[in-house]
């Protein structure tokens, strides 16, 4: 047997199967037949000439899935074409269009063999090159010796007819049959600035993309001829460039991440060759006390549902598999394995020159991704980032620059909007080249402790987030000089005697549930918080050290969670935060308080208190808005009610302490421009996406964060 260390240089163990692709295949198929009929307005310019040329672009990241799906695409159509294709070929023409698109055949040109070629006059000629590398991939593809590229220019010239009748006739396609060329790698011309004669714009610079584009658009001319662009670039800034100069609108391919029941349609459909008999791969890491659902619900926790992540992730399982034949993964042993550096380094280690030295700027970008991607704030298709005083990027490309993943999301109105994801089997590898950033280490680390349907999930937790982790940098580095901690000082007598500086390194944690237990299905997850449970929450959950969002706060629990332990070691106390984000003019009212302190308070003095003396509990009332009475009561000033006050009708318990925080002290925590803004930002929307909040309100929540390092 091959030892495992060679084993894990081999990534395509196993044969994989493409699943759930039907939104893109359906919107590919649309706009290749949007060319094939319009074809006769692209060959004659006339006054009345309104189609502009569409070309499916999928300007991605590594591990998408964009070079699988159109390799794939024909076979796709094939599967879906009496399915998810069948309401687009419901009229006779697009049927026929269907059926002749199934017997397609596909050319592959990987855009890295571009290179300049012979004759000596024309090698510097993008055209000519593009051309003899169409000639030549298909000469490859059918088997045949690479052609003579002086012999080819002399033969065929220019013209484009003569060139797609050239490699159709090598490739033996006839010329009414559909032929689809995928142009791969379309990134490489960012690097062949010095290797062609480009067309220079009026200021001096030139657009490769819209010259290639340009070629591209003249081969669509020719009958039956249809194209697929792909490839890691900066896909809208050419988007709007090719759409200004050449009139070719790039329609993006979205290639969203897996969902849970397409990854386990993955595992049941795919097989491996390391194994006698070629079993699926289902078949092969799960057994009867570990499902396929429970393996898919891991993978997707781990990779975050990106095709190629995923792959690479079955991959290595599947080879510790084959080494360790009697082994049998369960969750803790798959935790276990895939934690590893080796891991890591396995499935993302294309990432490691880039995130290793990132430029200062650039971590300040991904901090600031980061937010985005913990707080699950949508961005628009053209939102743009000023990184400098005279340079604006577009967030769309930046995750891509970055090195992180979008995922596209169509909200109830049918708009498109984008969130930024960063996997967790990614967060492994940040985590190695950022070392010393140790605001990056903190975002990460709190991303990773949520759950992936806890991102997915659509409620924005924007201020607790940012709550929650300001409460943390102040425990975890300079408490004394924190005016917050300094504030709840002189309120509670209590605060004084805890302990405020936390000696390890943690992070926020969303806290989805208390326990599990097993069933036949899958794992059951018991939801966190219900009234009868703060004695196991308070004893087997809370640790020391670290502070808790809860991921349903709204009925059972605070918004943020800690426990603090007194300098004697004889008190603990255990505070709750509820964050209340008031967005109108109508602030919180005492009925709202007196919710909040009964359902934290008192239950955890009946389960918990009672039977610890020395034990201790407060709730904090942070609010952005409090209603007019309240902030009179209070003489505009912040208050702690202690043991056995009244507030209205209830009795603070024993040993247990209401703070009702100030407008004022509120807005001095987070930052009075950051609280503005949003406040404008959830005016009119429970779940506002960036451009309601403003990127440079992000950014200006990464400097007050960055401040507090």
């Amino acid at each position: 047997m091959a030892s495992l260390d060679e084993k894990w240089k081999a990534v395509d163990n196993f044969k994989s199967v493409v699943v759930d692709r039907e939104r893109d295949v359906v919107r590919v198929t649309k706009e290749l037949y949007d060319l094939h009929s319009n074809r006769e307005q692209l060959r004659v310019v006339t006054s009345s000439n309104n189609y502009r040329l569409t070309i499916p672009f999928a300007p991605h990241m590594f591990g998408s899935g964009k070079t699988t799906f159109y390799v794939t695409y024909l076979e796709l159509v094939r599967w879906f074409s009496e399915t998810s294709l069948s309401t687009f070929a419901w009229k006779p023409l697009r049927r026929t269009f269907l059926e002749k698109l199934k017997r397609a055949s596909l050319l592959y040109i990987d855009l890295r063999l571009l290179k300049p070629t012979l004759p000596t006059e024309e090698k510097r000629n993008l055209e000519w090159a593009v051309y003899y590398l169409l000639i030549k991939a298909a000469c490859l593809q059918s088997g045949l010796p690479q052609p003579d590229p002086d012999e080819c220019f002399k033969e065929l010239k220019l013209r484009t007819d003569a060139v797609v009748q050239k490699f159709r006739s090598i490739l033996n396609i006839p010329s009414d049959q559909y032929l689809l060329i995928a142009f791969d790698e379309v990134g490489v011309l960012d690097e062949s600035l010095d290797e062609f004669h480009f067309k220079r714009t009026h200021d001096g610079r030139v657009r490769p993309y819209n010259d290639f584009i340009g070629i591209i658009s003249q081969l669509c001319k020719e009958p039956d001829l249809f194209f697929i662009v792909v490839g890691k670039s900066e896909g809208l800034n050419i988007y709007n460039y090719v759409a200004s100069v050449s009139r070719v609108q790039l329609v993006f391919i979205p290639l969203s991440p897996l969902e849970k029941h397409s990854i386990v349609e993955h595992l049941e459909k795919s097989s491996s060759f390391l194994f006698p008999g070629s079993p699926k791969v289902s078949e092969i890491l799960c057994h009867e006390d570990f499902s396929t659902s429970e393996l898919a619900e891991l993978l997707l926790e781990l990779t975050g549902g990106v095709p190629g992540l995923l792959v690479r992730a079955i991959s290595y399982l599947l080879l510790y598999k084959s080494s360790n034949n009697n082994f049998l993964l369960s969750k803790e042993t798959f935790l276990i394995i895939m934690n590893s550096f080796l891991v890591t380094n396995y499935c993302v280690a294309t990432f490691l020159p880039r995130l290793i030295s990132l430029s200062e700027q650039r971590k300040r970008l991904l901090r600031m991704l980061t937010l985005l991607s913990l707080y699950r704030i949508r961005f628009d298709f053209d939102e743009t980032v000023q990184i400098s005083s005279n340079s604006d990027v577009f967030l769309f490309d930046l995750v891509t620059d970055m090195y992180l993943y979008r995922r596209l999301v169509i909200e109830p109105d049918r708009n498109e909007r984008y969130e930024v994801l960063i996997p967790k089997l990614l967060i492994e590898y940040i985590d190695q080249g950022l070392k010393d950033d140790r605001l990056e280490w903190l975002l990460l680390q709190t991303l990773k402790s949520q759950s992936v349907d806890f991102f997915y999930e659509s409620k924005c937790r924007i201020l607790e987030g940012l709550i929650a982790t300001l409460f943390y940098l102040h425990f975890s580095r300079h408490p004394t000089n924190s005016s917050m901690l300094s504030t709840l000082g002189q309120l509670s007598r209590v605060w004084n005697e805890m302990n405020l500086q936390f000696s390890s390194e943690s992070a926020a944690y969303y806290m989805k549930s208390i326990h599990y237990t097993r069933t036949v299905s899958g794992t059951e997850r018991m939801t966190f918080g219900s009234n009868d449970e703060w004695e196991r929450i308070v004893e087997e959950m809370l640790e020391f050290e670290k502070i808790y969002i809860p991921f349903h706060s709204t009925f059972h629990s605070p918004d943020i969670l800690f426990k603090l332990h007194g300098r004697t070691n004889e008190k603990n106390l255990m505070v709750g935060i509820a964050c209340k984000g008031r967005w109108s003019r109508s602030g919180i009212r005492w009925n709202e308080i007196l919710e909040e302190a009964h359902k934290f308070l008192k239950p955890v003095h009946d389960q918990v208190l009672t039977s610890h003396p020395t034990w201790h509990c407060m709730l904090i009332i942070m609010s952005t808005q409090l209603a007019t009475n309240v902030s009179e009561d209070l003489n505009y000033s912040s208050r702690c009610y202690s043991s056995g006050d009244s507030v209205e009708d209830f009795v603070i318990p024993h040993n247990c302490e209401l703070v009702i925080l100030s407008e004022a002290d509120v807005e001095n925590f987070i930052g009075k421009d950051i609280l503005s803004n949003l406040r404008n930002a959830f005016k009119s929307v429970d779940n506002p996406h960036s451009r309601n909040i403003g990127i440079s309100t992000l950014q200006e929540i990464v400097l007050s964060l960055s401040k507090n390092i």
